[in-house]
């Protein structure tokens, strides 16, 4: 079974929204913008206990009561040979899938708004045609639809002790208890016994209980007697359980006081009810902001929880933290983010077998990212930190407004592209003009830094250029051979260089140093891009404690650095 598309019109902030989904979803989005909207949506759709009390006026789109809420999830069931859960829903819904398309199925709420009760009646339909759904079949409050799917919605302040208090009957089922057990229950009851008496012969305890009798007489005479019992003694044993951490190899008991420890515990705790309770539904975790009150390091160890075991076979959540996407593959990635009306872009983000050794870094770096609405891509760690000096003295505020400045690495362009341009995140990319000599020959090379830009733009690349290099050439010279062949090929491709431009692609000339140098080299007297390039990041963090307000002004607005005016002023 996997989940595929939903539809959310006239439901509080959202008008008319169609998000792709997968089985795994992260729903991410400035404050107040609808993610958790997003979330009651679904609850709407499969949760009983939320389903119930109805829709209220403030549930329908700017309150707009004329028109009927409609929230549609479609599902794709291809995979029924090989999934449980897919067997599961077929074997629930019985004749509303059709022969006629057994891979889609659809399940729909919708909601007029009575005037007289000031309530919507939530109404339940399924079906394999989206425009003939048939009603979903009901007794009271629950419909069918109860019997095949639960609902676990995890809000950012879970409390432990509810949760465990709540859960004691599934936790500790009498049921499985065996003969030692029931022996072992009995001498604890005995125990128990004893333990009271114990209390009850202390001084302290007698005079108390004698005290607050005659307390009590005075409102209501009657023949009675207050008495101290442990909870234990009334309740069973079970009453008085807590969890503790014990360290291995310490034999101290620890309590669970910490908010993070709290809350991975109670995360275990729902994990084993829905195991133990719920095996025979399917199970959807609906998590909204996690992150809170978990240190960054309990934030990636949840990710490994998310994206690598089978714990969460389907979840959607709502989140702020790059850490918690450390671990993401095949995750549909859903921005939520608003002009006049809600605008919702999703995308399917996996990482490629090519990827496979460095998925960490490559997700730590664009995970950050997602939460930006604008992102210049930059080559390396230099590029980085010439740009932040920059944009900090002209436009400090640029990541408060949503910029962010992206290291690639060098070779993460297209995948970072085409993650970021899907989620309608504005992307800005600067490259150097590279050559890079074909390997087995003397005087080929590949016109890397223009095939770059050419194939982000999709299309074809350019033949390589052959260049009549002396073998006894020193290696200043062959730079400048070099150098005067990437001007060349630059002016060559005027027209296709002008295209990268409109396409917020930015090439250098020839490289980060050279165009530094071009714009304020006559500032400096030494060689900048002789000493930039001999240990490029060192003497950049070094070269930019040189920069003042004049020369990062004449920096920003050179046509060099174009991109820097494009990164900070978003029209």
């Amino acid at each position: 079974m996997i989940f595929e598309e939903l539809k959310i019109e006239n439901f509080r902030n959202f008008y008319c929204s169609e998000i792709s989904l997968s089985n795994k979803n992260v729903i991410f989005g400035l404050n107040d913008v609808g993610k958790t909207n997003f979330l009651y949506a679904l609850r709407f759709l499969f949760d009983k206990q939320l389903r119930k009390n109805g829709f209220k006026e403030s549930d329908f789109y700017q309150n707009d009561t004329s028109n009927q809420i409609r929230i549609t999830i479609k599902l794709n069931l291809s995979d029924f040979e090989e999934s449980t859960d897919t067997k599961k829903l077929v074997a629930g819904i019985k004749d509303a899938r059709i022969s006629d398309n057994l891979d889609e199925f659809y399940i729909r709420i919708v909601s007029d708004y009575n005037e007289s009760e000031g309530y919507g009646e939530p109404l339940l339909y399924w079906g394999s045609n989206e425009d003939n759904l048939i009603e979903v079949p009901s007794r009271g409050i629950s419909y069918a639809l109860d019997n095949i799917f639960k609902v676990v919605y995890i809000n950012p302040l879970i409390d432990l002790n509810t949760l465990f208090n709540k859960n004691k009957k599934v936790l500790f089922d009498k049921s499985e208890e065996n003969e030692d057990d029931k022996k072992l229950v009995n001498e604890i009851k005995e125990l128990t016994d004893k333990v009271n008496e114990k209390i009850s012969g202390m001084t302290t305890i007698k005079q108390f209980q004698s005290s607050i009798t005659d307390e009590y007489k005075t409102f209501r005479d009657e023949e009675v007697s207050i008495e101290l019992k442990s909870e234990m003694a009334i309740n069973g044993f079970y009453s008085d359980l807590i969890p503790y951490i014990k360290r291995n190899g310490d034999e101290n008991y620890y309590p669970t006081s910490g908010d993070g420890r709290k809350k991975l515990l109670s995360y275990s705790i729902l994990n084993f009810v829905n195991r133990k309770e719920h095996e025979d539904k399917i199970v959807i975790n609906l998590i909204e902001e996690p992150e809170n009150s978990l240190h960054r390091s309990m934030q990636i160890a949840l990710s490994k929880q998310l994206f690598i075991k089978d714990t969460y076979e389907y979840f959607f959540m709502s989140t702020h933290s790059p850490e918690l996407l450390y671990e993401m593959d095949n995750t549909k990635l859903i921005r939520i983010y608003s002009d006049d009306r809600i605008i919702c872009n999703s995308f399917l983000y996996n990482v490629e077998e090519r990827y496979r050794n460095v998925k960490r870094k490559l997700n730590k770096d664009l995970s950050s990212a997602l939460f930006s609405s604008r992102v210049l891509l930059v080559e390396g760690p230099s590029e980085r930190v010439f740009f932040e000096r920059i944009l900090d003295e002209i436009y400090p505020e640029y990541e408060l407004n949503g910029g962010f400045l992206l290291e690639v690495g060098g070779i993460y362009f297209s995948k970072y592209v085409d993650t970021l341009e899907n989620l309608g995140i504005t992307v800005l990319i600067k490259t150097d003009n590279d050559l890079k000599k074909r390997k087995g020959s003397e005087n080929e090379y590949e016109l890397l830094g223009i095939n770059r830009c050419l194939s982000l733009l999709g299309d074809s690349k350019l033949d390589n250029t052959y260049l009549d290099i002396p073998s006894n050439a020193s290696k200043k010279e062959i730079n400048t051979i070099l150098n005067d062949e990437k001007r060349r090929l630059l002016e060559k491709h005027e027209h296709e260089v002008s295209r990268f431009k409109e396409n917020m692609i930015y090439l250098s000339k020839i490289d980060l140093e050279h165009d530094i140098n071009n714009v304020i080299g006559e500032h400096f007297n030494y060689d900048i891009i002789k000493y930039l390039q001999d240990s490029k990041l060192y003497n950049m963090a070094e070269f930019i404690n040189e920069l003042d307000q004049e020369l990062c002004n004449v920096i920003f607005y050179s046509d060099e650095f174009e991109c820097l005016r494009e990164m900070a002023f978003d029209d």
